[in-house]
Order: C-alpha cells, then sequence, then structure tokens
C-alpha cells in the first residue's frame, strides 16, 4: 500500500479552506490507489475536534520521499513529469489549503486527474472529513440542527466591521443580498443564517418575520491567534448546520466555507451570489471553475 500524507504545516486559510484542500487530496489518493494520511502540525484545533488515529500520520512508522508541494508547486513539478510513471513506488506528501482540481485545470499532465463524477467525489471526501478522520467535539454535535429546510452564508470578509464607512459599505452589500432572497422567497419558512458579521443578523429582521442563527458570528481562522475554542466551536456548528439544511442553499460562489456546504449534499438547489471586498468583482477564473463543476442548481 503507497500513502498520500497531506500535510497541515501552519495555519493557513479558513478551515473550510483546509478541509477542501485535504478533500481533494483524498480524491487523488482514491484514483492512484493510495491511503490517505493526515500531517497536522503547529495549528492545535483540538477543542474542536481531533483526528482519527488511523489516518493519523504519528501513527505510522512510513517514509515519504521528498516532494512536498501546494497547489501552485503542483504546476511546476508536473510540466514535464509522467505523475504515473514518478509515483507508483513512492509515498508522496502534499501539502495544500485549495481545492487541488484548480491547479490540475491549469495543466495538461494534470488534467487526467479531475475524475468525470468529479462532485459526487468531492462529496463523499467532505463526508468522510466530517464523519470519520475528524472526530468532531460531542458538544458542537449536540447543538446541530437538524431540521432547517433553508440556508444563508453571507461573508464579508476576514476582518469585522470597525467603523461606520466600513460599515455603510458592507450594509449596502447585505441588503441587497437579503433583497434578493426575499424576493425569491415568498413564503415564510424559518431559514437559517450563518456570517462573519454581526451586521446580517440585525438587517435580516427588516426582511425576514422568523430566521435562526448560532449565537455569535464565525471567524475566519487563517492566523493562530485569531483561533479560540468559543469561536472554532462557532465554525464548526454553523457548517454543520449548513450542511444540513435540506432543501436549498444560498451561498458566495468563492467562499469555500459555502462550497463544503453545498458540497455535502449536491442535491438540493443553491443559488450563488458574488462576494468580495467589491460586491461588484468578479473573478472569472474562479467563477468559470465554480460553473462548469459546480454546475447543478441556479445562479443569481
Amino acid at each position: 500500500m503507497r500513502y498520500l500524507i497531506h500535510w497541515f504545516p501552519f495555519c493557513s486559510g479558513g478551515l473550510c479552506d483546509r478541509i477542501l484542500g485535504l478533500a481533494s487530496s483524498i480524491c487523488i489518493a482514491k484514483i492512484l490507489n493510495m491511503k490517505i494520511l493526515i500531517k497536522w502540525d503547529h495549528c492545535d484545533l483540538s477543542s474542536g475536534f481531533k483526528i482519527n488515529s488511523k489516518y493519523d500520520f504519528y501513527n505510522t512508522n512510513i517514509n515519504y520521499n521528498s516532494v512536498i508541494m501546494n497547489n501552485h508547486e503542483l504546476i511546476e513539478y508536473f510540466k514535464n513529469t509522467d505523475i504515473i510513471k514518478d509515483w507508483k513506488d513512492s509515498n508522496i506528501m502534499i501539502w495544500s489549503n485549495v481545492n487541488l482540481f484548480n491547479s490540475c485545470l491549469e495543466n495538461p499532465f494534470l488534467k487526467h486527474l479531475i475524475p468525470s463524477n468529479y462532485i459526487e467525489e468531492l462529496s463523499n471526501a467532505i463526508h468522510l472529513i466530517l464523519e470519520d478522520i475528524f472526530i468532531i467535539n460531542p458538544s458542537i454535535l449536540d447543538k446541530v440542527n437538524e431540521n432547517h429546510k433553508k440556508g444563508i452564508h453571507i461573508r464579508t470578509g476576514d476582518k469585522q466591521i470597525y467603523n461606520k464607512e466600513n460599515e455603510e459599505f458592507y450594509r449596502d452589500y447585505i441588503v441587497n443580498i437579503l433583497k434578493n432572497i426575499k424576493e425569491i422567497e415568498k413564503e415564510d419558512d424559518k431559514i437559517f443564517i450563518s456570517t462573519d458579521c454581526l451586521l446580517v443578523f440585525k438587517i435580516a429582521k427588516d426582511y425576514f418575520k422568523d430566521y435562526d442563527y448560532n449565537e455569535g458570528c464565525i471567524i475566519h481562522t487563517s492566523e493562530e491567534t485569531k483561533i479560540n475554542d468559543e469561536g472554532l466551536h462557532k465554525v464548526i456548528l454553523d457548517l454543520l448546520t449548513l450542511c444540513k439544511c435540506k432543501d436549498k442553499l444560498y451561498i458566495g460562489w468563492n467562499s469555500n466555507f459555502s462550497r463544503i456546504a453545498a458540497l455535502y449534499n449536491p442535491n438540493r438547489e443553491f443559488i450563488c451570489y458574488e462576494y468580495g471586498n467589491n460586491p461588484n468583482e468578479v473573478k472569472n477564473f474562479e467563477k468559470e471553475i465554480l460553473f462548469k463543476y459546480f454546475s447543478w442548481g441556479k445562479y443569481t
């Protein structure tokens, strides 16, 4: 048995950035008939979850070759390399906090790694992570409400609103999103809302008679200094609650928090809105990937 070791060397990217990177490694390991192992270093998130021992690299004595790469290095590495030839006898290590299939799209040597059932494979990998690889704190699992039909995730950015200028900008952005959702949602079904901005909950009162949320706002876990037990628990709780929404999700097209929730159950309807530092900003390459491989549901 050969092993693909997914390495988390430091706290880089949000939690869902890391989950999506790991999910793509799981898919590639399956294609190459390798077993996935996790090497989690430096960043202690153990109050929220622990790594199942059967996936923990540190419970093995295996060796790996010197190839350690993130998603950007994948392209350079495979420019003149045959992947099957080089990897057929080796255990390998990959570091990435993003979807590795994005790199595969950019390089002809890697395109064959994208399976035709890409969405199904990523969905299966995310279930494996959230239900087996990560042993989630039972106190978080006990709070997950699985009865919501519809969910909304609104992300404003990595930083909270600190001044009046930012608040005015984000208020217009949030109002625009909620107003469009309300035009679609004629019924008064209770909607679950997850966000990194408390202002969203205040504005939502003007558009929805009844909505649900978990106390507090989610935080971006890109730096170790930002992580505390309460914030981490909130991130995991909101993610699992969005995952369990039964019928429909409203999500940001370039937020991996949104993408993980959508991929958990790809048979639901979902509607994408654009998000960024400028609400009108569109990153064409990322949006092209989303439309190509997240091709179910409707888009605004």
